[in-house]
């Protein structure tokens, strides 16, 4: 019976008695243990940050790629300055200060990077289709896209990039791309319902990729 109401409730009813002070020679009220979070909390907590921890991990393998191309570089013009080649390693030192820039990061990006744009452009399409034509809502959105600075998608056998977008998000409705994309379209199509017009997809992200509070 003990047993099932520490389950039920997580407090082991015996740690709200009082206990003995030897200092003090007194009984004084004990301090309850805090309930254990439970499993259910425990798995929601993690489903909310599996977008924010793919998003970490992308970002950190760049970050990881741009520091070794910087270490690779930093050896060349160290020998081209020891040469006395104060061009090239003029040119080297360039490359340098590209690669620490924001710039470096889009231009290195690959498609997997892109992923959770293109997640919340598809949730912007599937909004402005309920009152324009879907192939006018995916080139706007393809528009977009390229004006931050994201390439297109690669795959989809066309060469419009809008239309490859929207392949894009059929694949994503059809279930064929990594778990915590979904999530991220459900998220920004909530954001994208209050203000579809304007197609503020940066806000989105970030919305749409932070752990709910």
């Amino acid at each position: 019976m003990m047993d099932a109401v520490i389950t039920a409730h997580g407090v082991d009813p015996m740690s709200a008695l009082p206990i003995f002070d030897e200092s003090r020679r007194e009984f004084v009220p004990s301090t309850p243990s805090a309930p254990a979070p439970s499993a259910q909390g425990a798995q929601a907590a993690d489903a909310s940050s599996a977008p924010v921890a793919a998003a970490r991990a992308v970002a950190r393998e760049r970050d990881d790629r741009l520091s070794v191309y910087r270490a690779c570089l930093a050896r060349i013009k160290r020998g081209l300055d020891a040469a006395g080649d104060n061009a090239d390693a003029e040119i080297v030192g360039d490359l340098m200060d590209f690669l620490a820039s924001p710039a470096a990061a889009k231009a290195l990006a690959d498609e997997h990077d892109h992923q959770p744009i293109y997640a919340v452009s598809a949730a912007y399409i599937d909004v402005l289709a309920l009152t324009a034509d879907e192939a006018v809502a995916a080139q706007t959105l393809a528009r977009r896209l390229v004006a931050l600075g994201y390439e297109l998608p690669r795959q989809g056998g066309d060469t419009r990039g809008w239309k490859r977008l929207l392949l894009w998000r059929d694949q994503l409705v059809r279930g064929h791309m990594p778990p915590e994309l979904p999530e991220i379209y459900e998220r920004a199509l909530k954001f994208a319902r209050k203000a579809p017009s304007s197609l503020d997809v940066k806000a989105a992200l970030e919305h749409a990729t932070q752990p709910p509070r």
